[in-house]
């Protein structure tokens, strides 16, 4: 990137084309995350944006890990004053999760996301000592954890989420909320006493 650019300058232009990524992208999908639109959109040229960012490819994947942490930042917003999740702040950031979905795959076809995991390197695919270190920070900061918590339910609970906010097309719609509630208040129990 040019020089002209400060290390903080350099930072909010990333942020700021990864959000207006993500707008494009739960509004239109992968099509509509176009290059020359974005960087008319944030003022900048198109060269600063491969400056930044490889390719289309490389853009959507640092795109997921950014709302990933955005959830994570969001996560430590329900935190009482002693640091920790009660019952009913963890099922509210669970029930924000669905809401918000940052989860970039809700907003691509299948056959988009088959083509962006195909052009990500292995590094970028999911490890499966992710979901243990992501369950059990979570349940470290649960005020009152269960006495054994069924962390690997929990995480795929988690998961039944995630897909049905990325294929909620196929579920009967007149109790689709119901479901998600339903998977939520399961993960909670699990979770905690």
């Amino acid at each position: 990137m040019p020089k002209i650019f400060t290390d903080k300058s350099r930072d909010e232009i990333r942020t700021s084309l990864l959000d207006n990524g993500f707008k494009m992208l739960k509004n239109g999908g992968l099509s509509a995350v176009n290059i020359d639109t974005l960087t008319k959109e944030v003022y900048i040229a198109k060269g600063t944006f491969y400056n930044l960012f490889d390719n289309k490819s490389e853009f959507m994947y640092q795109m997921m890990i950014h709302e990933r942490n955005r959830a994570k930042d969001m996560l430590i917003s329900y935190l009482n004053k002693s640091g920790k999740l009660t019952r009913d702040s963890l099922r509210d950031y669970l029930k924000w999760l669905t809401q918000e979905n940052p989860n970039v795959f809700a907003f691509l076809t299948d056959s988009e996301k088959k083509h962006l995991i195909s052009t990500w390197s292995d590094k970028y695919i999911e490890n499966e000592d992710n979901d243990n270190t992501t369950m059990h920070v979570l349940i470290s900061l649960l005020e009152t954890p269960a006495h054994t918590p069924n962390w690997m339910l929990a995480c795929n609970y988690m998961k039944l989420i995630a897909i049905s906010l990325t294929t909620e097309k196929v579920f009967i719609r007149e109790n689709y909320n119901e479901m998600i509630n339903s998977l939520i208040n399961s993960i909670v129990d699990m979770l905690c006493d």
